[in-house]
């Protein structure tokens, strides 16, 4: 049951996105306070029941696709009532804690719900339609560090936020189209549409590579904030990219089988972990 109930929720990407808003927070108040891990933790609980309400809405969906049928709300583990209820919860909770880690901002809180309305009111109904859904799923999964950073003082017009929207929204696209084509049969026979059935796979594959330049070059521009990097932190950012770069390049440009995609999803997500913790680790010790 727990574990069903884990599954619902998503829990490793909301615990993700949490951390991504405690990496924006930390940014803007140079400490981990009971205020930062309150924010985290508002934007996990948040995107829990994100995932909960996402659930529901897609279960139909996910029936017909082999890699989402074994999931509780189409099994029957779970009930829609009950799934809902505990959506509705975890949105108020997170929604709070929003509040209270913000010092009361209503402009933080509001973005929060403009997440949810964003991702369960335009990206998810968007999908059905067309598989450029992921534009506006892409600027939802760029507000948790947005989240963070205003909440803990920082400003709304300032390079360092619209760095943080950027560097995750250039994440979240080739995060999603490598899911898509790791699964590509999945998407290709089922009835929501897909780049896979529009492009063919090697020039997914060349967007890729520019979309991934693009990223690392956003990752380079945080050398410019204004955070002291010391030679070993500034070199880890620099290898981090570059590593990133050249295994896509590695991989894109031979003819591999598709469960290297499995492997560049997990190589694109790591690398983003590995660059917020060389960023924190800077501004903790040079704050």
């Amino acid at each position: 049951m727990i574990d069903d109930q884990l599954r619902l929720v998503k829990l490793p990407l909301c615990l993700f996105v949490g951390f991504s808003a405690l990496f924006g927070s930390v940014l803007a108040a140079s400490a981990i306070s009971v205020e930062t891990l309150t924010l985290g933790g508002g934007v996990v609980l948040l995107a829990m029941g994100g995932a909960s309400l996402n659930s529901i809405q897609e279960r139909k969906i996910d029936s017909t696709m082999k890699r989402t049928a074994s999931r509780p709300l189409v099994n029957g583990r779970i009930r829609v009532c009950q799934a809902f209820v505990q959506a509705l919860l975890l949105l108020v909770a997170g929604g709070m804690l929003i509040y209270l880690g913000s010092s009361g901002s209503w402009l933080v809180t509001m973005i929060g719900c403009f997440a949810i309305v964003l991702y369960n009111g335009v990206y998810t109904p968007l999908k059905q339609s067309t598989p450029y859904a992921l534009i506006p799923g892409a600027v939802c999964g760029a507000l948790p560090p947005c989240i963070g950073w205003l909440g803990s003082g920082g400003e709304l017009f300032s390079y360092p936020h619209w760095l943080l929207f950027f560097l995750f929204f250039l994440w979240q696209v080739p995060h999603f189209w490598l899911i898509t084509l790791y699964h590509k049969n999945d998407y290709k026979n089922s009835a929501q549409p897909s780049l896979v059935k529009q492009l063919r796979e090697k020039r997914l594959e060349r967007l890729f590579f520019t979309w991934i330049g693009a990223l690392v070059t956003v990752m380079m521009m945080f050398l410019s904030l204004p955070i002291r990097f010391d030679d070993l932190f500034r070199y880890a950012i620099v290898f981090n990219g570059v590593a990133l770069l050249g295994c896509f390049y590695t991989v894109l440009a031979g003819r591999f089988f598709a469960s290297n995609y499995r492997n560049l999803f997990t190589g694109l997500n790591l690398s983003l972990l590995f660059h917020m913790i060389i960023v924190l680790g800077a501004r903790l010790t040079t704050s």
